[in-house]
């Protein structure tokens, strides 16, 4: 059977896989603290990344990549949290759409 691309992955398949990388690396944090920092880190990379897209200039080599590749960073990192303390961010996610689906949004 051929292996699954990340790209077919379901969010919780992906979920799993970026802690199985985060353990092969070496990135196996036990301290939920310590994840949150990295997040915001790279939600700040994000940042800086997008400030050249929409017109406020940081240097002229801020590229569109350089932005998706600091939203894979957020999302890796965001991922290893989530499965750190253990919570499966799919089912998360559908039971917030759902209280969501229920809110007055106006």
């Amino acid at each position: 059977m051929p292996q699954k691309s990340l790209e077919d992955f379901t969010l919780s398949e992906l979920q799993a896989y970026v802690q199985s990388k985060a353990v092969e690396r070496g990135f196996n944090l036990t301290d939920p603290s310590k994840k949150l920092v990295m997040l915001m880190e790279e939600v700040g990379e994000l940042a800086k990344a997008i400030r050249g897209v929409v017109g406020l200039k940081f240097s002229s080599t801020t590229e569109k990549k350089e932005v998706a590749d600091e939203l894979a960073d957020v999302q890796i990192v965001l991922l290893g949290l989530a499965q750190l303390l253990e919570i499966n961010l799919a089912n998360a996610l559908k039971e917030k759409e759902a209280k969501n689906q229920e809110r007055i949004w106006s």
